[in-house]
Order: structure tokens, then C-alpha cells, then sequence
């Protein structure tokens, strides 16, 4: 895990976007991570989790894939992950979730990394539910969610304009607040693993 606690030195933050949707909120809302982190943030998208095949054991009996390889390699690079999601039928996305237990295989990368979450809906609970299924599975697999306050953005709709920029001046605040948040918390995790 790259964390270090030189704070010359940014944070590595890989980040996932939950839904494979191009006009997604929830990749919206990474754009806008992206735009408003901190300085000691180095947040990267990874893009390709939607080429990683259903979880299936016999599949990774037969020799991890290729896609899976490189996720998992680009997850141990990192000292940190942010997980953007929409919230499907009160939960996570299957491809987020289907990336979690490809992730959570063998010497996981995710044991004992931060992750902070940030979710999007065009309802009134802004992905509140997905957050609750998404810390119980992290706390499973030994990953360290940054406790809450979380970013929810409920009615997604009027918080971002016709180009899917997060326009909201208040929600803009708020994903900047929580991502300095989140730098202090994953240096503060890794000084304790330390």
C-alpha cells in the first residue's frame, strides 16, 4: 500500500466509478472528485472495471484473468480508494460490487486500505442504503471505510447542469471538504499501520 506520511508527498487514491453508464451521475461525480481534490490527493480513475468478468471461482481456479490482474495491481499500487456509486435496488451496483470480490480474492490489496465513498441518486436518499451494504462488505474483507459524515447527492438532476458538471455550489463544497477529509484520514490509517 503507497501511503506515506510526508505530506510533500500526494496520497495515490485509484478511484472507481459504479456505474458503466456514459451519462452516469456517478461518474459525473468522480469528474468533479477529480476537479475539486486536494493537492495531497493523486486520485486516479481506473476506468476498465467493466472488462473484469463475473466473479466465478472456477475462473480464477483456471488462472486469474488478465483484466482481474491488472485491477489487482493497480489496486496494490495505490494507498487509497475512492468508491463512486449510484445506488441500485437499495445497494451497489453489480459492477462495483463484482469488482470488490475480485478484489477481496488471495492476498488482497483492499486489506487494511482506506476508502472513503461518495454515491448519487436522482432519489431523496442519495445512495445512503448503497453506502450501508458497501461498509459491510468493505469491513469483511479488512478494507478501513472513513467513518461518516459520506457525500450523498440525492436528486442528482438539479445538482449537476445539461453537461453533467457538478454545478452545485454546496455539493462542490462538500465533495472538497470530504476529500481533504479523507487525505488526512488515509495518512492517519497508515501512520498507525505503521
Amino acid at each position: 500500500m503507497d501511503v506515506t506520511d510526508d505530506a510533500s508527498v500526494p496520497v495515490k487514491v485509484l478511484a472507481l466509478a459504479g456505474s458503466l453508464r456514459a451519462k452516469a451521475y456517478s461518474s459525473a461525480l468522480l469528474r468533479a472528485a477529480l476537479d475539486l481534490a486536494p493537492k495531497g490527493l493523486a486520485i486516479t480513475h481506473y476506468a476498465p472495471i467493466g472488462d473484469l468478468p463475473f466473479f466465478n471461482q472456477d475462473l480464477e481456479d483456471a488462472g486469474v484473468p488478465p483484466p482481474v490482474t491488472a485491477f489487482k495491481a493497480a489496486l496494490a499500487g495505490a494507498g487509497a480508494l475512492l468508491l463512486v456509486s449510484p445506488e441500485y435496488n437499495s445497494g451497489p451496483s453489480a459492477v462495483l460490487k463484482n469488482a470488490i470480490d475480485w478484489a477481496s480474492r488471495g492476498k488482497s490489496p483492499l486489506k487494511g486500505m482506506p476508502v472513503a465513498l461518495m454515491t448519487s441518486s436522482p432519489g431523496v436518499l442519495g445512495g445512503a442504503r448503497c453506502q450501508q451494504q458497501l461498509r459491510l462488505s468493505l469491513s469483511g474483507i479488512g478494507a478501513v471505510a472513513m467513518p461518516a459524515p459520506d457525500v450523498v447527492v440525492a436528486q442528482a438532476a438539479s445538482r449537476f447542469d445539461a453537461g453533467l458538471r457538478l454545478a452545485d455550489e454546496a455539493t462542490r463544497t462538500l465533495v472538497g471538504d470530504h476529500l481533504a477529509r479523507f487525505e488526512r484520514f488515509a495518512r492517519a490509517i497508515r501512520a498507525g499501520a505503521g
